[in-house]
């Protein structure tokens, strides 16, 4: 019989990820005890969290509802769940798991705690000097002083860390697909029109509103929004599906239960991000793992990691961000293309897209 570690506790800033939730369940295998504590967020609700109520030896704590942009709100947040963790295990040796680097910083304040920290986004990549410069050598300082630091990204560490977290703290944790047995690889792939999935958090208003003008010109493409974000972005999707009908807003999701209907409904999926941002060049979204595994085509910004990636196995193409790149892309792609694509992603090893 093995003997499991005793007890990990995890940090987390969203209980609807899927990453997080797949790595708390992976953790109970190898620990007595898990326990999380963390938050959640207004959008993209869905209780992904709830199937932890199926391991007897995990327990977690939602601890507040963070909004976006309120930072001042936040504290009072992180200081209840600082008061939360001296209440359960005082000055006691800590196991500890932490997600992001705000809750990396309040990490800190953890008495006698030996401290993993993931880095799923590189957030001060987004600010100007002089926070940037500020928050760059704070996270360096924090992740050289971590046991290990998981990254979901080879590129993050290549870009960024390589010269202050060793090779012996490198954990690379890419964002593959837990799929828990309730979803299967598509064989067959839907070829009556190109049908343009958009899946996810709605980060990039600009992209999407290029992408919005450019399928409402086009009647024989279909575009379908899966996903939650911010009420600007989510309105002007609406107001396009009810106007166009080849546009549809689908709304929020359960990852992975409703992944193989999302999947089986379009034949590209849509990851064309920001490319204009530092974070999104070197980052890997957890699409192009989705996409592997359901043999759906990928369309990815030019100048990404992720879409060089998906050129080097021959799982899509890429794209510039603007309306031009966009428009030129899609009056180009033929339904051959997408099938051809679709027949060399199924002769993938799928065990480089799942866990």
């Amino acid at each position: 019989m093995t003997n499991k570690k005793e007890h990990l506790i995890f940090l987390v800033q969203s209980f609807e990820q899927p990453r997080i939730i797949k790595k708390i369940i992976e953790a109970s295998s190898e620990y007595s005890r898990v326990s999380a504590y963390g938050y959640m967020r207004k959008i993209h609700a869905v209780n992904n969290y709830s199937v932890l109520d199926n391991y007897e030896n995990i327990d977690y704590r939602i601890v507040d509802t963070l909004s976006d942009g309120q930072y001042f709100k936040r504290i009072f947040s992180y200081l209840k769940l600082l008061l939360l963790l001296y209440r359960n295990y005082g000055f006691s040796r800590k196991n500890l798991y932490v997600v992001g680097i705000d809750l990396r910083f309040l990490s800190m304040l953890v008495f006698n705690a030996k401290i993993d920290y993931v880095i799923s986004d590189i957030v001060w990549l987004y600010y100007s000097n002089p926070q940037k410069w500020f928050f760059k050598h704070l996270d360096l300082y924090m992740a050289k002083r971590s046991r290990k630091v998981y990254f979901t990204s080879r590129g993050f560490y290549d870009s960024y860390y390589k010269d202050h977290v060793s090779k012996r703290q490198l954990v690379i944790t890419e964002n593959k697909l837990a799929t828990y047995g309730k979803v299967s690889s598509l064989g067959e792939i839907k070829t009556d029109s190109i049908r343009i999935a958009y899946i996810g958090a709605f980060r990039y208003e600009n992209i999407i509103n290029n992408l919005l003008e450019s399928v409402r010109k086009n009647p024989n493409i279909k575009l379908n929004f899966y996903g939650d974000g911010g009420s600007s972005i989510v309105d002007t999707m609406k107001r396009h599906a009810k106007e166009y009908s080849n546009i549809s807003f689908n709304g929020a999701f359960k990852n992975p239960d409703d992944l193989e209907r999302i999947y089986s409904e379009n034949n590209v999926n849509f990851v064309v991000y920001d490319n204009t941002k530092e974070n999104e060049r070197v980052a890997m979204p957890n699409k192009f793992y989705e996409s592997g595994f359901f043999n759906v085509p990928i369309v990815c910004a030019t100048n990404t990691y992720v879409g060089k990636r998906a050129l080097e196995v021959g799982m899509g193409w890429i794209c510039d961000i603007d309306q031009e790149s966009i428009n030129s892309f899609l009056n180009t792609l033929k339904m051959k293309d997408i099938l051809d694509c679709h027949e060399r992603i199924k002769r993938l090893d799928k065990n480089q897209f799942i866990c």
